[in-house]
């Protein structure tokens, strides 16, 4: 029978693609047929390397070439992301290599890339490289530069639904424990099931993971098939790929604290953009405008920024620039001057420019700085009547941060000053916010759009995630009859350009009595602390936006007063001629006063951004609402008008990725539905088979008619007879392209109509007629298969991050598969199979349908089930799971589903299951040796400790496999079979197992060894 393409063609096919790139390929196996690998525990290709440093650097001694290959090879660092952090800056950065020649010191930078010119290095890939570290491990891909491995790959197959991306990421994971030595020198990870292909660094969480989604940096490719083809094609030609290697990895380090970043495509061709339009303004000739980076608010726009700098502070043409950073807030100053600082490893020294004078003394300096300043130290002191020059240098770029906001100020004010003091500088502007938004000329004065990510795409990239909106309007209890209108009035003129006008105050203040009265301050702290308390999960945090700083307060104090309530902190500013005392007073329950000071400010900050603090609420009127991330904030309480750039700053607080976090939430006090509507339109411009029958021929044409049926689905001038016979790359460039096809038309009915073809196929596929069309069938099988794992809903990041809605239908789906349950499901009622039993539709449902008896059963049959696959028949948490079960559905009244009753026995098998799992974890066993594991725990076998069970399963499995040997389990092969069965037994009696269970665990073994290992070396 044909069979479905598999995880090896994807990997020979990903394989192919990098060969048309120019890379080299060898098989892991050839590296030891060519002597260029002696060990498995060792990761450079020694041979490689020294190769290229002898071409690179052929006045260094052939007896120090050696030396210096070691010292490259060997970076310091007690933990590992030290270690690769320090292999990092000598791959981008080099060393001083001295060396003596006659008595005489020679002391040459040396690199083991050449950089400059990507044809002199070597290129190679490699798959299934076995290592042995920690365990024994496998990558499917490992890309060597120079004899360096510097990129993982981790393949899925595509065309099995079971086998997903968040599988390889889960291998990456234990690779790094496993054979940490290769990821002393990894640059990147690259994971994928060619349905969703991601790339990351292997210490980060599966949800900072990105796609590359360009080719060439201007036309975003949103297909969801083939998603390697457009990370290969746009990532992995090799001067791209030096590109990134050498300027899109940063190392933030916070205290002890290193976290590794690599850039997402939006930053890399917006980035390179951007450099390029920077060599072109400041050449002599040069217009001084290089132009305006818009990538929506939380996209990663600081990163980019220092990204820009750092490539540009290092550019032969820029001749050492100095780079000015200017923002207009003290906010955003801070918030970018840390990424800045915490990057130091990348970007070198910063200066932060404290006053006028200071900033003055810098740009007078010497070039090649990098200076932070807000924009009105550009001032002018007493008796000027410009500013003075200070720089007439044409290689000062200044960077301004929310460029829209403070650049038009050129009759005079702090913009003129700037290009006073700098009349040579290029300027561009990096904004969040959509050009369009405002008045002023924004292009004008930097130049033409350089790159563009609006919020649209960020949210379909997952670089950002979705906001939500509430509405929890509190209705105004007042008398006057045209206090709605009014109240419009002043809605929509909030955030205006007349903040200035008499009028304007007027109206504000007649809105902050209102909006400020106990009575409704008080109902709204009622409903925020339920609101939250109801919806949030542990490590999630809440922004309270309020209009006035009494107002802050006042609801602070009606917080304050629930029990329930969470901590709660106050950000605001303050002002000394006009607040209360109290104010800067120690607050009951808190050891800050509502005025805090700098560092007081920067506590409350840390507690907000840590997820474990218990910190749940700040409540802010102006501070925090730009330019403040804190990845756990999911919930913004809005209680302030605002509008336009504003809004969309503020709003852009919840948007941040963070583990278990699916989206922001915008909770309506105010009405900002109108404002929010206008200013999210800105930021995103840019069935069964029939009766059973025993006739075959009848059967026959039953298959026939679901075939004719599938192939309606593809276009008459597709050939779809010989797609197994075209070459790799273009078979799954065809796949991929059906798929597309169908995920841009109807889908679900293709699923509908691909299974109906399953079923009957299972009948007839033995019938000569129809054994002609197996290649046929299995294409529609396999784009079927990779449609389904297209609809479903995610399952990105780890259990934890999953609802337990989302887990349960996993669960579900898994068992429907194993156990082929179709029929059931549709003898009950429920139309799509792969639909939550646990659902609020299904829950809803079952009051009014028939046939609950029978869902109660599948549900508990089911759940019984998973609990048997995961624990070991007839354990004690099998045996307590299932009376918990039991009892629960026979407490249901009138036999139905109750919701709550099911997430409690959910919830106590996931704790359950969870704590068995970090158990097996803790005892150190890999996924081969939990088989075993769980094949000798089923005996019994109590006498046993779990430590004694694993450092013996260990064992065991280590001797035994040294015996294999291919066909091992055949009756002709009997001497392999007993030499593998004494290697069990001598370890056992070393352990002084004897009597009848040195004989009960000879069998256990030998049977879970002939089951797992029977086609030995494939699944070795």
């Amino acid at each position: 029978m044909t069979r479905p393409l598999g995880e090896t063609e994807f990997e020979e096919t990903t394989i192919e693609r990098l060969k048309r790139l120019g890379y080299d390929y060898l098989h892991a196996q050839e590296l030891f047929q060519r002597g260029e690998r002696d060990s498995l525990h060792e990761v450079v290709l020694y041979g490689r390397l020294e190769a290229f440093l002898k071409k690179a650097y052929p006045v260094i001694p052939e007896q120090e070439i050696k030396r210096l290959a070691q010292i490259l090879t060997a970076p310091d660092g007690v933990k590992l992301i030290n270690r690769n952090m320090h292999f990092h800056q000598m791959l981008t950065k080099g060393l001083e290599f001295s060396y003596e020649v006659n008595d005489e010191t020679y002391t040459p930078h040396v690199f083991p890339i050449d950089w400059e010119h990507p044809e002199n290095n070597d290129f190679l890939v490699v798959n299934q490289l076995p290592i042995e570290g920690r365990m024994s491990r496998r990558p499917d891909i490992v890309i060597y530069i120079n004899g360096l491995p510097l990129i993982v790959f981790e393949l899925k197959n595509p065309n099995n639904e079971q086998a997903t991306v968040y599988d390889a990421y889960t291998q990456i994971q234990n690779y790094t424990y496993d054979i940490s030595q290769l990821f002393n020198y990894n640059a990147f990870v690259v994971i994928s099931d060619n349905v969703e292909t991601k790339h990351g660094m292997p210490f980060a969480d599966y949800d900072f993971f990105a796609s590359w989604k360009s080719i060439d940096g201007r036309n975003v490719d949103n297909n969801r098939a083939n998603t390697m083809r457009t990370l290969i094609e746009g990532l992995f030609p090799k001067d791209r790929l030096l590109n990134y290697i050498r300027n899109f990895i940063v190392f933030l380090e916070e205290g002890s604290k290193i976290t590794k970043i690599g850039a997402k495509y939006h930053q890399f061709f917006g980035v390179n953009f951007a450099v390029n339009e920077a060599i072109r303004a400041t050449r002599p000739d040069g217009d001084r405008k290089i132009g305006v980076m818009y990538h929506t608010t939380g996209s990663g726009k600081s990163l980019s920024m220092l990204f820009f700098a750092g490539i540009l502070s290092r550019h032969p043409e820029m001749e050492n620039p100095s780079i000015v950073i200017q923002v207009d807030r003290n906010d955003l100053d801070e918030q970018l001057h840390d990424t800045f600082v915490q990057g130091k490893s990348y970007i070198g020294h910063v200066h932060h420019a404290e006053n006028t004078e200071q900033l003055r003394t810098l740009l007078r300096g010497e070039a090649g700085q990098i200076i932070f300043s807000t924009i009105e130290k550009f001032r002018k002191k007493e008796g000027e009547t410009r500013h003075p020059v200070l720089s007439e240098r044409r290689n000062i770029v200044v960077i301004a941060d929310e460029a829209h906001r403070t650049q038009a100020g050129f009759a005079g004010g702090f913009a003129a000053q700037l290009r006073y003091a700098l009349p040579n500088a290029s300027y561009i502007g990096f904004t969040g916010t959509p050009v369009d938004f405002v008045d002023n000329n924004t292009e004008e004065i930097f130049g033409h759009i350089i790159h563009r990510y609006d919020m649209a795409q960020a949210v379909e990239d997952k670089a950002t995630l979705p906001i939500y909106y509430e509405s929890r309007l509190i209705p105004l209890d007042l008398s006057t009859e045209d206090i709605d209108e009014k109240y419009r009035e002043i809605i929509e003129e909030a955030g205006g350009d007349d903040e200035e006008s008499e009028s304007y105050k007027r109206k504000w203040a007649a809105l902050e009595k209102v909006v400020g009265t106990p009575k409704r301050l008080r109902r709204l702290a009622k409903d925020i602390v339920s609101h939250f308390n109801q919806v949030a999960n542990p490590f999630q945090k809440a922004m309270i936006v309020c209009m006035s700083r009494r107002i802050a307060v006042d609801l602070y104090n009606y917080l304050r007063e629930i029990p329930e309530c969470p901590p709660v902190e106050v950000i605001m500013t303050g002002d000394v001629s006009k607040d209360p005392k109290e104010w800067r007073e120690v607050q009951p329950g808190s050891k800050y006063a509502h005025i805090k000071s700098k560092k007081e400010q920067e506590e409350v900050k840390a507690k907000l951004r840590d997820p474990e603090d218990p910190l749940k609420f700040v409540i802010v009127v102006d501070m925090w609402l730009t330019g403040m991330d804190a990845k756990p904030l999911s919930y913004l309480y809005v209680d302030k008008p605002m509008r336009g750039h504003n809004l969309m700053q503020a709003i852009a607080r919840v948007n941040r990725v963070f583990p278990g976090k699916e989206g922001g939430v915008v909770v309506d006090y105010i009405g900002i539905a109108t404002s929010l509507k206008e200013a999210t339109h800105k930021y995103t411009q840019s069935g069964g088979t029939g009766s059973p029958t025993y006739d075959i021929s009848e059967a026959v044409n039953i298959f026939m008619n679901h075939l004719e049926t599938v192939r309606g689905f593809i276009p008459s001038d597709i050939d779809v007879q010989n797609w197994r016979a075209k070459p790799k790359i273009e078979r799954e460039d065809f796949i991929a392209d059906l798929v597309n096809m169908l995920l841009n038309r109807d889908p679900e009915e293709y699923i509908q109509a691909a299974t109906k073809l399953e079923k009957s196929y299972q009948l007839v596929k033995h019938q000569p007629e129809v054994l002609e069309l197996a290649d046929e069938v299995m294409l529609y099988f396999m784009m079927k298969a990779q449609l389904r794992k297209h609809l479903r809903p995610s399952t990105g990041g780890s259990k934890e991050n999953k609802t337990l809605e989302e887990r349960l239908s996993e669960l579900i789906d898994n068992s429907l598969l194993a156990k082929e349950t179709v029929d059931i499901f549709q003898i009950a009622g429920i139309e799509r199979p792969d639909i939550s039993i646990l659902d609020d539709a299904f829950l809803a449902d079952l009051t009014k349908k028939e046939h609950v008896d029978l869902r109660l059963k599948l549900l508990k049959k089911l759940l019984e089930d998973q609990i048997k696959v995961t624990f070991s028949q007839g354990s004690s948490q099998s045996k307590a799971l299932s009376e918990l079960l039991e009892k629960t559905l026979r407490d249901y009244h009138n036999r139905v589903i109750q919701a709550a009753d099911v997430i409690r026995v959910m919830i106590k098998m996931r704790k359950e299951m969870e704590e068995e799992m970090r158990k097996r974890h803790d005892l150190g066993l890999s996924e081969e040796e939990i088989e075993f594991y769980k094949a000798i725990t089923a005996m019994g076998q109590e006498a046993f400790s779990n430590e004694f069970l694993a450092n013996l399963i260990h064992k065991v499995v280590k001797a035994l496999k040294k015996e294999l040997a291919v066909d091992w389990t055949s009756p002709h092969r009997r001497d392999v079979y007993a030499k593998v069965k004494l290697a069990v037994k001598q370890v056992l009696i070393k352990e002084k197992i004897t009597g009848q269970q040195l004989q009960f665990l000879t069998n256990k073994f030998m049977e879970q060894a002939e089951q797992q290992y029977k086609d030995w070396p494939m699944n070795a």
